[in-house]
């Protein structure tokens, strides 16, 4: 498989991964007191995950270059 590949992969299971995270933070919260159980769910949301966004597609765009 190759580098860029694995790499889209990885991304797509970030996506994947963010999403269900999300989706069980936001029904745990309604679960328990909406708002007030969670006040920054978007905050910590935003935070966990745009570093691997951000990690993944660098690595992407490297070895793009790279090749070129």
């Amino acid at each position: 498989m190759s580098k860029e590949r694995f790499l889209l992969w990885m991304l797509a299971g970030i996506f994947t991964f963010q999403a269900s995270t999300f989706g069980f933070g936001v029904y745990y919260c309604a679960r328990n007191g909406g708002l007030k159980t969670c006040p920054d769910i978007t905050q910590t949301y935003q935070q966990t995950f745009n570093v691997m966004i951000a990690t993944v597609l660098a690595l992407l765009t490297g070895s793009s270059l790279r090749e070129k």
